[in-house]
């Protein structure tokens, strides 16, 4: 379950968030704050380093080094582990720099 998080979950997080951001703006110009806004952003970024930091725990765990004498093995839970990592990560620096324009910018502007 950690590697799906990381895989799925934070990429469609992150793309809420925004949908999410869009839907509020109104209503953050409408009470001329701009708290639900950072709430939606803050709570996207969070998920998506919390995924990030399962996927590496579940990557530590399943990459152990070789021995000398090769025996085969499984390596695709290493490797969805991590891929979930990278993305749950790009996923993000994504929401920080979708977060950073929140900001600088009033929401009615």
């Amino acid at each position: 379950m950690r590697i799906w998080l990381g895989l799925l979950a934070a990429p469609a997080v992150v793309l809420g968030a925004q949908s999410a951001n869009y839907a509020l703006l109104q209503p953050a110009c409408r009470h001329h704050t701009m708290a639900m806004l950072h709430a939606v952003s803050v709570a996207a970024l969070l998920f998506s380093i919390g995924a990030a930091l399962l996927a590496f725990r579940s990557w530590r765990v399943s990459s152990q080094p070789f021995d000398a004498s090769y025996v085969p093995r499984d390596a695709r839970t290493a490797f969805l582990s991590l891929m979930a990592t990278i993305v749950a990560a790009l996923c993000a620096v994504i929401q920080l720099a979708m977060y950073f324009p929140q900001w600088l910018l009033s929401p009615c502007q």
